[in-house]
This record gives structure tokens, sequence and C-alpha cells, in this order.
């Protein structure tokens, strides 16, 4: 019974040791928080056709660079919104540019190029 009693007792005082330093965590203050949620409408939903214009880069060794990509088949619904390209290689973003769309196309300038033969994915962001 002392053994239980005992064990009680040191049970009861490591509990109040751990809630005690618990609450000395002071400064741990709640803000503010808020949310919402809407519904993003595509402009274009079948799809856009994209296609890279290179340009040949000599050196040593020379190697052919993605100047800009072209995307057509854009929604006329899309026409006069911001368009994004990021070009990818599985792991890293290589390049990127931005754009209007006019006329269901666009042609977006990559900045200072990218190696061609390392591009492996595109990303396309269309936003008005």
């Amino acid at each position: 019974m002392r053994r239980k009693l005992t064990a009680i007792i040191l049970a009861a005082l490591v509990f109040s040791l751990i809630a005690a330093s618990a609450a000395s965590l002071g400064g741990i203050t709640t803000s503010d928080l808020g949310a919402d949620a809407t519904v993003v409408a595509a402009c274009d939903t079948d799809g856009v056709t994209v296609d890279y214009n290179t340009s040949y880069s000599p050196g040593a060794p020379g190697k052919y660079v993605v100047d800009s990509v072209a995307v057509t088949k854009i929604d006329a619904a899309c026409n006069g919104y911001t368009i994004a390209v990021t070009l990818g290689d599985g792991t890293n973003a290589l390049g990127s540019g931005s754009g209007t769309v006019a006329s269901g196309a666009a042609t977006v300038p990559i900045s200072g190029g990218v190696d061609a033969e390392a591009v492996t994915e595109i990303g396309v962001v269309i936003s008005g």
C-alpha cells in the first residue's frame, strides 16, 4: 500500500512540474486567423500548344538555348490575360518569363535563355 501511495504522489509531482513548465512558456499568444475559398474558373479548358524558339549559342561547347516559348490555341476568353511560362529540369526551375495573351496566342521571352538539352518540363499559367 505504501508503494502505491508513493507512486501516486510521485506521479502527481511529475505531472505538476510538467504542467508548470508548460505554463511558463509566456509570450505565446494567438492572433486573428481567417480563411476563405472560392471557385477558380479557367478561361481555357481544352489545353494549349507550346513550341520552343531556340537559337545556337556558340562557345565551348556550343549549345542550343530556348529564347522564348510560343503558346498557341489559347481560348479567346483569355485575351488580355497575363501568361507566365516556367521551364524546368524535373528538380529546378531553369528559367521563366511572362507576357500577355492576344488573339489566342502569346510569345513569352525566357530571360537569359535556357539550355535546351536540360529542359524536361514546362509550366504555363494564364491569369487575369
